[in-house]
């Protein structure tokens, strides 16, 4: 994918999280994955539950996407 169309992809989520109440944390550099915290009211997105191992922990993330970017929430 091109740098261009990852950075768009990321700025329409980070616009779309915004204008909803939610807060952008972070970002990835080179995927269009953006982590961020849920707005106060109800879910707006459809989101899944994934299990993350890192080492010997396993711990269930809330992952949606929006217009073609991975938003993690946290």
């Amino acid at each position: 994918m091109e740098k261009q169309v990852i950075n768009c992809r990321r700025s329409r989520a980070k616009a779309e999280i915004h204008s909803h109440g939610g807060r952008v944390t972070g970002w990835h550099k080179v995927l269009p994955i953006v982590y961020a915290t849920h707005p106060f009211s109800d879910e707006l997105w459809p989101s899944v539950e994934i299990m993350e191992v890192s080492g010997d922990t396993r711990q269930f993330v809330r992952v949606s996407s929006i217009d073609g970017c991975r938003v993690i929430w946290g």
